[in-house]
C-alpha cells in the first residue's frame, strides 16, 4: 500500500478553502432562508445583456434593494450554488448595485438566436468550425474574431458566436420604398422560406435582385421583395441598390480535408428521411361505377381498401425494401440509423406538407421524392437547410442547377452518351460508320450524337486518317438496296464499328436483319453498338445481338453470378418471399452507398464524394459537378457486350484508353479527310 504524506503548507491550504468553501455554502443557505420566509418582495426584471468570457455566455444582473440570492436564482431558473461559483465573492453577501454573472444554459438559447452584431450558435453533434462557415457563409477568421482564444476542437452544446456581415449605408428612394419590401436574408433561409414569407416565387425574387442573387442568397444581403406579386416592371440600372461587403461564394472554394473524420456509432446517429408514392392506385380500378352508387359508405371505404396497388406503387416498394436490407448490412458494421419513411402519394401538395414532419427536418439525408414535380419542393428545402437530397430514379437534371446539395443516381441520356463517346476506343483505327433513320423526329439526338463522335475523333492522335462515315435510310426499304448502301461503307480488313441512335424497335430490327445476312454471306467484322433501351425489344431475333457483338451503354446492369449479389437475392428471398426487382437493387445500392459516404467523412460528404468508392450491387457511381454551386450528377455508365459463346459481359472501361498512333493500321494511307456520308432515299 502507498502512503501519501501532506505537508503543513498543504494542510494550511486545505484548511482555508473548506473555511471558504463553508462560508459561501452557509451564506447560500441563510439567504435561501430568508428569502423564502420573506418571500420576494422586489421583483425582478430580467437581464437581456449576454456576454462571452472565456469561451461561456452569460447574462450580467445588477443587483437591486431588496433582492435575494434565492429569488435571483428561481427568476433565472439556475441553481444558487451554480450562481455562487461563477460569483465568489457573494460570501460576502449580496451588494446593491453588484453585478452577477448569470449563466446562460444551451437549452435556454435557440440555436440561430441573435442580436444586432451576432447570431448565437450552440455546437450540435458533428459540428466543426469548417461545417459553420459553410453554414453561415463566413469566414474562419471573422469567427475567430469574434470568439477570442477559440479552440479549434468546438464542444457540443458550445456557445459560438457568429459574426452577421455589416451593411453599407441604404440609400432607397422613396418610390422604392413605396414599391418594396427590403428583407435581410437570415441563416437557413432560401428562397422557398421567402415564397412562404411574403408569396414570390424565386423568379420575381431574382427578377429584382440580379446581382445579390446571382450565386444564391447571401447570410446578412438586403434584397427587394415587392409588395405587388403581380409587379413586373424591371428597375432602372441607375438605381442604387442596397449591398453588402462581398461575402464568399455560395458553395465553398475552400479545400476540405478528407480524412479526419472519426465515426463514432454511439455519437453519430444518422437520420435518414426517405420520401416515396408508396400509395398509387391502380386508375383503372379507382373510378367509381354505376352500381357503386348504392353502396354505403363504409363498404365504399373497404372497396378502395380492396383495390390493387398499381405496378409503380410496387416498384417504390421494392425499393423500400432494397434499402431494408442495407440498413441491415450497415448495422453489422456498426453503422446507426434512424429511418424515417414518408408516402408523398405523387403529390406535390403532400410532399411540400411533409416538410413539416419532425423526421424530415432533423433528416442527415433525404432520399427522394421520385417524380420531378414532387422533389421540386423538397429539393429546395434541402438546399435551404443544407441537407443532401437524393434523386432515386428520375433522369431529369434541371434541378441540378444551383442546388449543390443534389445527387442525381439517373443519370440523364445526354449524359449517358456523353460517358459513352469518351470512353469507347474510336482511335485504333477500325472503321467507324454512323447508321440513323431518315426520318426528322430523330434529328436532334442523330446530331448530338454525331457531334460527340466527331469531336472525340479529333481528339485521336493523327485524327484525319481515322475513318468517320455516316449511312442513312428508311426502315422497309427493299433489302438488296440497304445492304449494298451500307456493304458499300463496311471493311474487310478491319473492325467495323457500327453506332447507331435508334431508339424505332422496328428501324433496329430492320437494320439487324440486313447486317446479319452482310456479317454471314461477306464475312464483315462487325460491331454494333446500341442504345440501352434495346434490351427491352421483343421484335428482333436474340441469336443476332450475340452473333453481330452487340455493345449497349447503360448505367444499370446486375450480374447474377457476382457473389455479392447472389447474398442480397438470396436475403431478400428469405425476407420478402419474392424475387428482387431492378428497383429493389437500387434501394439497396443507394442506402448502402451514401450511409458508408457518411460513416467515412460526416454529414458533410459531398465535399468529399469523389474519395468515396464502394463496390455496389447494380453499378458503382461516379458523381460530379458541373462547377462547385451546381448539384452531382452520376456520371458512370457501364457497357455490356453479347459474346458470340452467348455470354453477356461487363467490359472493363477503365482500360478503354486511347491507342497510340503506331499501332493505327492505316499508318501508311495518305492524308485526307476521310468522313464521308452515304443516303438512300
Amino acid at each position: 500500500m502507498r502512503n501519501f504524506a501532506i505537508t503543513k503548507n498543504e494542510q494550511h491550504t486545505y484548511r482555508a478553502m473548506k473555511h471558504i468553501l463553508f462560508t459561501i455554502l452557509l451564506a447560500i443557505t441563510t439567504v435561501g432562508v430568508i428569502a423564502q420566509e420573506a418571500e420576494t418582495a422586489t421583483e425582478i426584471k430580467l437581464s437581456t445583456d449576454k456576454v462571452k468570457i472565456n469561451g461561456k455566455l452569460y447574462l450580467i444582473h445588477i443587483v437591486r434593494q431588496g433582492q435575494t440570492l434565492f429569488s435571483i436564482s428561481k427568476a433565472y431558473s439556475v441553481s444558487q450554488i451554480e450562481i455562487a461559483m461563477e460569483n465568489p465573492d457573494i460570501y460576502l453577501g449580496l451588494q446593491v448595485d453588484q453585478a452577477l454573472k448569470i449563466p446562460i444554459k444551451s437549452e435556454d438559447i435557440g440555436s440561430g438566436d441573435e442580436d444586432e452584431d451576432y447570431i448565437y450558435h450552440i455546437v450540435k453533434r458533428r459540428e466543426n468550425l469548417t461545417s459553420l462557415t459553410r453554414k453561415y457563409n463566413v469566414t474562419l477568421s471573422e469567427i475567430h474574431a469574434a470568439n477570442p482564444g477559440l479552440d479549434k476542437n468546438i464542444k457540443i452544446s458550445q456557445v459560438v458566436l457568429i459574426p452577421k456581415k455589416r451593411l453599407s449605408t441604404i440609400g432607397q428612394t422613396k418610390d422604392e420604398t413605396d414599391r418594396f419590401f427590403f428583407h435581410e436574408v437570415k441563416a437557413r433561409e432560401g428562397f422557398y422560406s421567402l415564397k412562404r414569407q411574403y408569396g414570390v416565387s424565386e423568379e420575381i425574387v431574382r427578377k429584382f435582385n440580379p446581382e445579390q442573387t446571382e450565386d444564391g442568397l447571401k447570410l446578412g444581403s438586403i434584397i427587394r421583395i415587392p409588395k405587388n406579386v403581380t409587379d413586373t416592371i424591371s428597375i432602372p440600372i441607375h438605381t442604387e441598390v442596397p449591398v453588402v461587403e462581398k461575402t464568399e461564394e455560395y458553395a465553398p472554394s475552400f479545400s476540405v480535408i478528407c480524412d479526419t473524420f472519426q465515426y463514432n456509432k454511439w455519437r453519430d446517429v444518422f437520420n435518414v428521411a426517405m420520401l416515396l408514392p408508396f400509395t398509387q392506385l391502380d386508375k383503372s380500378t379507382v373510378d367509381p361505377t354505376e352500381a357503386d352508387a348504392d353502396l354505403s359508405d363504409s363498404q365504399m371505404l373497404q372497396k378502395k381498401k380492396e383495390q390493387r396497388i398499381s405496378q409503380h406503387s410496387a416498384n417504390f416498394l421494392d425499393f423500400y425494401q432494397g434499402a431494408l436490407i442495407a440498413i441491415d448490412s450497415l448495422k453489422t458494421m456498426g453503422i446507426s440509423i434512424n429511418l424515417s419513411a414518408y408516402d408523398t402519394e405523387k403529390s406535390p401538395s403532400k410532399a411540400k406538407a411533409l416538410l413539416l414532419e419532425k423526421g424530415v427536418e432533423n433528416a442527415n439525408l433525404i432520399i427522394g421524392p421520385a417524380y420531378p414535380e414532387c422533389l421540386k419542393p423538397v429539393a429546395e428545402f434541402a438546399l435551404e437547410n443544407r441537407i443532401p437530397i437524393v434523386s432515386p430514379l428520375s433522369s431529369n437534371n434541371f434541378m441540378l442547377d444551383r442546388n449543390p446539395y443534389l445527387f442525381q443516381v439517373n443519370p440523364s441520356f445526354l449524359t449517358q452518351l456523353e460517358e459513352f463517346t469518351s470512353i469507347i476506343d474510336l482511335c485504333s483505327g477500325d472503321n467507324i460508320i454512323l447508321i440513323y433513320e431518315d426520318d426528322s423526329t430523330n434529328a436532334s439526338m442523330v446530331t448530338s450524337y454525331k457531334e460527340m463522335i466527331s469531336n472525340r475523333i479529333e481528339a485521336c492522335p493523327s485524327s484525319h486518317l481515322i475513318h468517320f462515315k455516316e449511312v442513312r435510310y428508311k426502315a422497309g426499304s427493299a433489302a438488296p438496296m440497304v445492304q449494298e448502301l451500307i456493304g458499300q461503307s463496311l471493311s474487310l480488313d478491319r473492325k467495323n464499328f457500327i453506332m447507331v441512335p435508334s431508339d424505332n424497335e422496328a428501324f433496329v430490327s430492320d437494320l439487324f436483319g440486313n447486317l446479319h445476312a452482310l456479317a454471314t454471306v461477306y464475312k464483315y467484322p462487325i460491331n454494333i453498338y446500341g442504345l440501352p433501351r434495346w434490351q427491352r425489344f421483343k421484335n428482333i431475333q436474340v441469336d443476332y445481338f450475340y452473333e453481330l457483338n452487340l455493345h449497349l451503354f447503360t448505367p444499370f446492369y446486375v450480374d447474377y453470378k457476382r457473389t455479392e449479389v447472389k447474398s442480397f437475392v438470396a436475403k431478400y428471398r428469405d425476407s420478402f418471399r419474392v424475387e428482387p426487382s431492378q428497383f429493389a437493387f437500387q434501394g439497396y445500392d443507394i442506402m448502402f452507398y451514401f450511409l458508408t459516404a457518411m460513416q467515412s467523412y460526416g454529414i458533410d460528404f459531398q465535399f468529399c464524394i469523389s474519395n468515396h468508392k464502394r463496390p455496389l450491387l447494380q453499378s458503382d457511381y461516379k458523381f460530379r459537378q458541373t462547377n462547385s454551386i451546381h448539384g452531382y450528377e452520376n456520371h458512370l455508365v457501364n457497357i455490356i457486350r453479347y459474346m458470340p459463346n452467348f455470354d453477356i459481359v461487363i467490359e472493363d472501361t477503365n482500360k478503354q484508353s486511347e491507342k497510340q498512333f503506331e499501332n493505327i493500321k492505316y499508318i501508311n494511307e495518305q492524308p485526307q479527310n476521310r468522313k464521308e456520308a452515304v443516303s438512300f432515299r
